[in-house]
Formats: structure tokens, C-alpha cells, sequence
């Protein structure tokens, strides 16, 4: 069985290992004001000033990476979004399933929305 050891192949399969791991180091070191998903009362606090100053489709684009990962708050906020229309089209059923989430996990606001 031949080996790539000593192949040309090896080194241009590293060299394109080399640049694609280059490329995703760069992408996770890029500034983006929605990505910091790992500190989340920050981004819940940057959501809170921007729904105050109603800017609804901010809120949605900073909590929405928060939601999918699980935080029930971001959930819920998403589920009152959807059902009031703010900031996107009313969707009585996306609301739903963001409340029905955030229940789940047991968020005070969402179990009283479901009742």
C-alpha cells in the first residue's frame, strides 16, 4: 500500500488544511456585535436597550443566536416578538413554539403566557 509520507499529494493536502483552518481562525476573531453568545447577560442587556428604543429587528438579530442555543429568556422575547409583530411579520405559530420553549425550561413569563 502506498503512503503518502514522502507524496506531493501530503503536502498540498496539508497546505489546504493550513489555509482552511487560517480562514475559520479569522472568521471566529471577526467583530460582530451578535456574536458574543458566550457572555449572554450582555447580550440580553444590549436586547433590552434596543427594545427600548424600539428597534425591533435588532433585538431579533441579537437574541436569536441566543435562542437556538437554549436561553429561555432570549426564547420567550423571540415568542413576543413573533405574536406582537415586532419588528417581523406577526407568526402566531413561531411565537408559539418560542414560548412553548422558553416553558419548557421553565420561564416564569412564558408558562404565564401559555395559560
Amino acid at each position: 500500500m502506498k503512503t503518502l509520507r514522502n507524496h506531493p499529494l501530503r503536502l498540498l493536502l496539508l497546505a489546504g488544511l493550513w489555509v482552511g483552518l487560517t480562514l475559520l481562525a479569522g472568521c471566529a476573531t471577526t467583530a460582530d456585535k451578535n456574536a458574543d453568545i458566550d457572555n449572554p447577560e450582555a447580550v440580553l442587556a444590549q436586547a433590552k436597550q434596543a427594545y427600548h428604543a424600539q428597534q425591533y429587528k435588532e433585538v431579533f438579530q441579537l437574541l436569536y443566536p441566543l435562542a437556538v442555543k437554549g436561553n429561555d429568556q432570549a426564547q420567550y422575547v423571540l415568542g413576543y416578538l413573533y405574536y406582537y409583530g415586532l419588528g417581523l411579520e406577526k407568526n402566531e405559530q413561531q411565537a408559539m413554539a418560542w414560548i412553548q420553549r422558553a416553558a419548557a425550561q421553565g420561564n416564569k413569563k412564558a408558562l404565564q403566557a401559555l395559560q
